[in-house]
């Protein structure tokens, strides 16, 4: 694997701490495969983490009943940080935080996705909204969620909080162009990450991972600068950017790279577990 020193890093990037006493990870397309699947040597890996001492808490854009459905498997009850990092939850279940979008601002945002033919989604704890249950990546959020969604007709029949939106398409570029028109007309209040080729995150710019992060870290007492975090996409950079340590998935596109200090394999290839053995672990 390499250092990414080769892939020209962002200058302002410190090197990797010597000291690391929790890993921050993401879930889809890092300590899952493809088919949402742990794993045994992630598992195996989990519990040398354990015997480490090094605490680990998983991050993603998931809602919280999403997160939780893997802490059986992975032997742990531990905070967790969900939605994108919009709402930090204890290990008692309960919410320590949660950063919600302003509502005219959401409701201009579902009216933007509608006029691009992208479905909407909506997401405020435990919450999930659609507005079309014909939409074809339904079926499969179901599946990696374990829950059903709640049909409304519009945005404005919502009444809670609301921490996410999410951008539904099939067209990639589509996407993109109104990551990069959100980010524009909203630059303090509203920011818009891709999750996945065909998922679009659009949060409050406080509700990101790097500041979830942070906050986990808080949770016991640890610094950022002895925290590790490890992702794939374009919304794991703001952890990968800031944290002590920081891994990019093999898979990653080099935007992600540029701001990690090592890559690891693809989640297809045990890269997780690689990088819990190789750089994690030696820093115990």
């Amino acid at each position: 694997m390499l250092n990414l020193s080769t892939f020209n890093r962002a200058k302002s990037k410190k090197e990797a701490s010597e000291k690391i006493k929790l890993l921050v990870s993401d879930i889809d397309g890092t300590l899952v495969t493809n088919d949402k699947k742990i794993t045994s040597e992630a598992l195996a890996a989990t519990q040398k983490l354990q015997e480490a001492g090094i605490h680990l808490c998983l991050v993603s854009s998931r809602p919280p009943q999403g997160i939780q459905m893997f802490f059986k498997e992975l032997n742990i009850l531990t905070p967790f940080a969900a939605l994108n990092g919009g709402e930090i939850i204890g290990n008692d279940g309960t919410v320590v935080s949660s950063m919600m979008m302003d509502t005219k601002d959401a409701h201009e945002v579902y009216d933007l996705l509608h006029s691009h033919d992208v479905k909407a989604w909506v997401f405020g704890g435990f919450d999930w909204v659609v507005f079309d249950m014909n939409d074809p990546y339904i079926p499969h959020e179901k599946a990696v969620v374990g829950s059903n969604p709640e049909l409304l007709n519009h945005i404005n029949e919502y009444k809670k909080r609301i921490v996410k939106i999410e951008g539904v398409s099939s067209n990639t570029a589509v996407l993109d162009k109104l990551a990069a028109h959100i980010n524009q007309k909203y630059p303090n209040t509203v920011k818009a990450l891709r999750s996945s080729d065909h998922y679009l995150d659009i949060t409050h710019p406080k509700a990101n991972k790097g500041s979830a992060a942070i906050e986990l870290g808080k949770q016991y007492g640890i610094d950022i600068s002895e925290i590790a975090c490890i992702g794939d996409m374009d919304n794991d950079i703001p952890m990968l950017e800031i944290a002590g340590l920081s891994i990019a998935m093999g898979q990653s596109t080099e935007n992600v790279y540029r701001h990690a200090h090592f890559q690891t394999k693809s989640n297809e290839d045990n890269g997780w577990a690689y990088a819990v053995e190789q750089y994690i672990l030696p820093r115990a």
